[in-house]
């Protein structure tokens, strides 16, 4: 059986669905069935590619602070967060690519990188 929605769109851009954690809702256009949007939309493992910006320093840690987040969350070797670096004036954007295991893993990440006070934006 499929499902079939009338009326609204399941998945409203300007009025999302939030889990009781503040998790972004994503629900299957076909059997309308709710998950966290990394759970309903990555297929696992992964490689997930994520762009972080921030302040750096005078001695630029901010890119080695954020991989070394990325590989601790991933339980990996520095070695295996393939990134990027770039400076803008004050800031600098760091492109890494996540090896994830899971959605858990994804949102830990997250949060992980969330701790730093010097990420100013993350997509």
């Amino acid at each position: 059986a499929s499902f079939v929605g009338i009326g609204k769109p399941l998945n409203d851009l300007q009025n999302p669905e939030y889990d009781e954690n503040g998790y972004t809702l994503y629900a299957d256009e076909t059997t309308g069935e709710k998950k966290r949007v990394f759970e309903a939309l990555v297929e696992y493992p992964a490689v997930f590619k994520m762009k972080i910006v921030g302040q750096d320093d005078e001695n630029e840690t901010f890119a080695p602070e954020i991989v070394e987040a990325v590989a601790k969350s991933c339980g990996v070797d520095l070695s295996m967060v393939k990134n990027t670096k770039r400076k803008n004036g004050k800031w600098t954007s760091v492109t890494v690519h996540a090896p994830v295991k899971s959605a858990d893993m994804l949102y830990a990440l997250y949060a992980s990188i969330d701790e730093n006070p010097r990420v100013k934006f993350k997509f």
